[in-house]
């Protein structure tokens, strides 16, 4: 995870430990004959010179957390503080800005010997330097606990923060990627609406053609063919010319309605179809499902009533069935081509199941002469079994 900081952080950890360092060299200057002896001031002065030229190349240079440049400055702060501290206490001031160092460039096992050394040191400096902590060492040991337990405090904290952190970034990527997720199925779903639309219509228009249209040119043929043969040759011969124009327009009905039928049949046989359907239904609703048509017939005029057929009673699964498996086998008899659709969901009784679709499919092999058989009892999955005429 990415480590965030504000630009006012990032302008303080860069300037403030500058301002520290100021403020201790003069602080120990002005007091210098009073606390601080003055050949002692000036030795401090040769460390903290190095201290900050140690802080102008990382000001210019910052080396990335964990790295052994990392590692090398803050030992060397630390040193270098330690060593400056001996002469003037007040380089304790400057040490807090340790504490930043450690929590922005040392991770893993070496933080917390890192922040221990940085309060052992700071006592020091609050102790008064050798001196002070030779002559109390009581007050040393207790500044040392102070400092180093206000710093694993302040680790613990930042820590705490940076879950939080992560946290809130986590949920928020599985947040994105649900709301992506979220609309591809719907997207998916709105095209899946569409094509069904138009399907649903496809199938209206080739049964009104083929109920009213077809079937009423059917009737006009038989009247005509059953006209009396004593008609005069003039007759005859519209008789005739009215019986092949019915013909006609029959014949023009007849690729209408087939023009009409299923689209997954157009560029392909009757199994194709069934695999595009079987697959795309599995993906979508998630349910494991394996199509068998090693067997499949040839192709008959019926296949789009078979897709059909597929297509309700996968659908009636997903909406009923409570289903986590589900096989389609397509093969011949000697009736006719042959789909059986069985699930191993939560079943029904099939004579109080009339909304469940099956009336409609029961009607639609009825009109073709085929037939449908269904098989369930709760508890025991469903199997829907349609046959048509070859």
């Amino acid at each position: 995870m990415e480590r965030y900081e504000s630009p006012i952080a990032i302008r303080a950890a860069r300037w403030g430990p500058f301002v520290l360092l100021a403020v201790s060299v003069i602080i120990g200057w002005v007091l210098t004959d009073r606390l601080i002896d003055p050949g002692g001031m000036l030795v401090s002065l040769c460390p903290a010179a190095l201290i900050l030229l140690g802080r102008v190349f990382v000001a210019v240079r910052p080396p990335s957390g964990g790295s052994p440049a990392a590692l090398a400055f803050v030992a060397g702060n630390l040193l270098l503080a330690l060593t400056a501290s001996l002469f003037n206490p007040f380089m304790c001031i400057y040490l807090f800005s340790g504490y930043p160092d450690v929590d922005r460039l040392v991770t893993g096992s070496f933080r917390v010997p890192a922040t221990i050394a940085t309060g052992l040191v700071i006592a020091v400096g609050q102790a008064g330097g050798i001196p002070g902590a030779s002559a109390t060492p009581w007050l040393f040991t207790l500044l040392a606990l102070v400092n180093v337990g206000v710093a694993f405090l302040m680790l613990t904290l930042n820590r705490e923060h940076e879950r939080q952190v992560r946290i809130r970034e986590e949920t928020a990527e599985r947040l994105a990627k649900a709301n992506a997720a979220n609309l591809a199925l719907h997207e998916e779903l709105m095209a899946q609406a569409r094509q069904m639309g138009i399907e649903q219509e496809r199938a209206r228009l080739s049964r009104e053609i083929h109920d009213t249209v077809a079937q009423g040119l059917i009737g006009v043929i038989r009247q005509l063919e059953a006209l009396p043969s004593s008609l005069d040759d003039s007759a005859r011969e519209r008789v005739r010319r009215a019986e092949q124009v019915a013909r006609d327009c029959l014949t023009e009905a007849r690729r209408a309605v087939q023009a009409l039928a299923p689209h997954q049949l157009d560029d392909g046989p009757l199994a194709d179809a069934l695999h595009e359907i079987v697959r795309g239904w599995g993906r979508m609703n998630h349910i494991v499902t394996e199509l068998d048509a090693d067997d499949a017939p040839a192709a008959s005029p019926h296949d789009g009533v078979l897709v059909r057929v597929a297509q309700e009673s996968l659908a009636n699964t997903a909406r009923h069935g409570n289903a986590s498996r589900v096989w389609v086998r397509l093969d011949g008899t000697p009736a006719g081509p042959r789909i059986r659709i069985t699930d191993d969901g939560i079943g029904f009784t099939p004579i109080f199941a009339a909304g469940h679709g099956l009336s409609g499919m029961r009607d639609r092999l009825t009109e073709i002469g085929g037939s449908l058989r269904v098989d369930s009892a709760p508890g025991k999955g469903c199997t829907v079994t349609a046959v048509v005429p070859s």
